[in-house]
């Protein structure tokens, strides 16, 4: 698994691109960076390129991955995308958990759709 993070002056928008199969332990290592990288450049919306990754979450793990991400230091008030190559019934379940815990969180298929409404404010 692979990911890089870059940081989008114009829009003020993290961009997280990821590759490969993601993992909850691996997940709890990319969402330490994230975290330091927002506090970095003093942003709070990102956008996770999930397009080329492939989730291996158990339906308890996406339940637990809410109050895991906020332990990191993930805070409910950031604005989250997350992109997928299709939506599914786990990425529905994902948004409803965080969603449900207080996190300003959507997922997308469409990468333009999920930069529009992250930007919206």
């Amino acid at each position: 698994m692979k990911w890089k993070i870059e940081y989008l002056p114009d829009e003020k928008i993290l961009y997280v691109k990821t590759e490969g199969l993601l993992t909850a332990e691996v997940a709890n290592l990319m969402v330490k960076e994230i975290v330091d990288s927002a506090a970095c450049y003093q942003c709070d919306r990102q956008i996770v390129d999930h397009r080329n990754t492939s989730l291996a979450f158990s339906l308890l793990e996406y339940y637990e991955r809410p109050a895991i991400n906020m332990k990191i230091g993930i805070s409910s008030k950031w604005k989250i995308a997350m992109v997928f190559r299709e939506l599914t019934q786990h990425t529905q379940f994902m948004e409803t958990v965080f969603r449900n815990r207080g996190y300003n969180f959507r997922q997308f298929d469409d990468i333009e759709k999920a930069k529009s409404w992250l930007l919206n404010e």
